[in-house]
């Protein structure tokens, strides 16, 4: 008798023990598995601030692809105003008013038909980032139609322009404040010497072109 109380004392204590052991196990492992979610959170929260801040970074300095990212949306439309709604968050609401204004002009709007399928070729690109301005030479590639009738012919050519940008800071983001326009290339802009004596930014340029 006194036996079989001692075994059942035993496995009772042998119980305990195996019961505590498995608990304390269980806390240790769920204390590691959840210190290692809060190191995950911890480095996804910081690689999201990186990104912001970095973000920030991108639209408060005026850089090439910040010009690139205005003149591809600026240059690629069905037609004039087609793309209005894409441009104007690019914009100041001065610059896109006064850009408005001149799409409705009569001698635009008597064109404006006649001009279609406007794409974003390339640039060359000359920023001055402490003036907040860029000297753009823009190629692009527009489709001119005879007249409004089923035979119409089409003919795509090459456009050549080239515009000064200029910049303003609105909350923490760059916008275009002004947009001036020549028609021709740089070199041609270059001999004109009223031109010449014109704010142009002496800065090595970047071309730039649509991938797409």
């Amino acid at each position: 008798m006194l036996n079989k109380i001692k075994v059942r004392l035993l496995l009772g204590i042998g119980g305990i023990a195996v019961t505590s052991f498995l608990v304390m196990m269980g806390y240790t492992i769920g204390s590691h598995s959840a210190t290692k979610q809060t190191e995950h959170q911890i480095k996804t929260e910081a690689h999201k601030l990186l990104a912001s801040e970095k973000e920030k970074e991108h639209a408060t300095v005026l850089s090439d692809e910040l010009v690139k990212e205005f003149l591809t949306q600026y240059y690629t439309k069905e037609k004039m105003g087609e793309n209005n709604n894409r441009i104007k968050p690019y914009m100041t609401d001065s610059a896109y008013k006064e850009e408005i204004a001149h799409q409705e002009e009569s001698i635009n709007q008597v064109y404006k038909d006649y001009l279609l399928d406007y794409r974003f070729d390339e640039a060359k690109i000359f920023v001055n980032s402490k003036t907040n301005e860029a000297l753009v030479e823009v190629s692009y590639q527009v489709t001119y139609v005879s007249d409004m009738s089923e035979h119409q012919q089409k003919m795509t050519q090459t456009e050549t322009k080239t515009m000064k940008v200029s910049y303003a800071k609105i909350r923490d983001q760059l916008l275009v404040n002004q947009l001036i326009t020549w028609n021709g290339k740089f070199d041609d802009l270059k001999s004109n010497t009223e031109v010449s004596n014109s704010a142009i930014p002496d800065i090595k340029s970047t071309t730039t072109s649509d991938n797409n």
